[in-house]
């Protein structure tokens, strides 16, 4: 008889935009994103808030970064403050990391430097389910060939262990979250979410043993479903409302947590989708305040989703 599955939790870390290191090609940031990083380090420690955890994923966009020698000294700032965590640490590619050059070897070259060539498409355990690591990094910017590996490494890693429940991680979310006419307005970036839709209509068809989409980018929390997939995105740490998720793992659920960083580390000069950055303070059907539009509602920031059972998987 096999034994059960070990609960297992970890942490999302995503857009923290820190800068560890100063250079003189270094681009003004989020106010006080590296102290919220080094915040967010420190909770890992024993006694700290996130002690308990047994891993971190890094989301994307961990630097600022806006140019290749700023991505180079940051990348490896980074990296130094990574090296003295109590618990391993897995990154995903953000925009911010290669500055949407996927795929480019000059730009991916600190990432690489820092994590490895193997840490940009990847499956690693998380007790009963199992998390895929994909870099979308590059959307709309990405060129074919890349393009072309990102799908089949997709398809390759999905297939590899099937009937087993799996947790996509990506930078760049596949979904929308919010009133896309108005979101268009409040994220006026291209990349309002990973426009290769090679990727979601493969989930769409084929990917019966996904339960939990993970994202970042948008600088913004919340939830919504597609075709009985759950999405997720968190806005991070550089922006306000300065999220992320702990998620744990048992051989009946998964759970979702979205935690806010202490209040007297806010900093509302780094809201993106309003004051100081827009004139509006954008708002949508579903999230009629702009504090909901912003952290989402309740639901979005905590739920649970049952797994299958190992009968319906053999079925």
């Amino acid at each position: 008889m096999s034994r059960p599955a070990p609960t297992i939790r970890f942490a999302v870390f995503n857009d923290l935009h820190a800068q560890f290191a100063p250079s003189q090609t270094m681009h003004p940031g989020y106010p006080g994103a590296a102290t919220r990083a080094e915040w967010l380090f420190e909770q890992l420690e024993p006694g700290g808030s996130l002690a308990d955890l047994d891993f971190v994923m890094g989301g994307g966009d961990l630097i600022h970064g806006e140019n290749l020698a700023a991505i180079e000294v940051e990348m490896a700032a980074l990296k130094k403050r990574l090296d003295r965590l109590p618990k391993p640490f897995f990154p995903c590619c953000g925009n911010h990391e290669v500055q949407q050059r996927e795929g480019d070897d000059a730009f991916e070259s600190p990432y690489r430097k820092a994590f490895g060539d193997d840490r940009f498409d990847y499956a690693i355990p998380a007790g009963a389910a199992e998390i895929i690591v994909i870099n979308n990094a590059g959307t709309y910017h990405v060129g074919g060939a890349r393009r072309e590996a990102r799908f089949h490494n997709l398809q390759r890693l999905l297939t590899a262990r099937p009937g087993v429940p799996k947790i996509v991680l990506c930078h760049v979310p596949l979904v929308t979250f919010r009133d896309l006419a108005i979101f268009r307005r409040s994220f006026h970036w291209i990349s309002w979410c990973c426009l290769e839709g090679e990727i979601l209509d493969y989930l769409d068809h084929h990917g019966a043993d996904v339960q939990l989409v993970v994202s970042g980018h948008l600088h913004i929390t919340g939830r919504t479903e597609r075709q009985g997939l759950n999405h997720l995105v968190t806005s991070g740490t550089a922006s306000f409302p300065h999220d992320f998720p702990v998620i744990t793992v048992t051989p009946e659920y998964i759970d979702v947590e979205v935690r806010t960083l202490p209040e007297e580390l806010h900093e509302l000069r780094t809201i993106i989708h309003g004051p100081p950055f827009h004139r509006t303070a954008y708002t949508d059907a579903a999230h009629p305040t702009h504090h909901e539009y912003l952290r989402g509602l309740p639901h979005e920031r905590a739920f649970r989703l049952p797994l299958p059972t190992p009968d319906a998987v053999n079925r």
